[in-house]
């Protein structure tokens, strides 16, 4: 017998009710978490994903879809983004300028 370090899941699908719809849910039987649908499809396949979202109780991956519907790291994301596009622009202007005053 071979032993690992790497975690291997034994998936089972399980049904759950999210806000009135049943939403199909990965539940690894060995380490006990869920695993988010959105973030980790291949589990439904019994592949081992790279990355995804896990959780170990029912009401945070509730939490966790609701979060998915307002895309919240997405709009954080975005704000860095603009905030650095913002700060990139300041400097350019900065410079122009800087150049004007020569």
């Amino acid at each position: 017998m071979s032993s690992t370090t790497r975690w291997i899941p034994k998936w089972k699908t399980i049904q759950l009710s999210i806000e009135n719809k049943t939403v199909d849910v990965c539940f690894d039987e060995i380490s006990q978490l869920y695993a988010c649908p959105i973030c980790t499809p291949i589990c439904k396949k019994g592949g081992i994903p790279d990355y995804g979202a896990y959780f170990f109780t029912v009401d945070d991956l509730k939490d966790h879809l609701e979060a998915h519907k307002e895309s919240l790291w997405s709009k954080k994301t975005r704000r860095v983004e603009e905030e650095e596009e913002e700060e990139k622009v300041r400097v350019e202007e900065e410079e122009e300028e800087d150049e004007n005053q020569d």
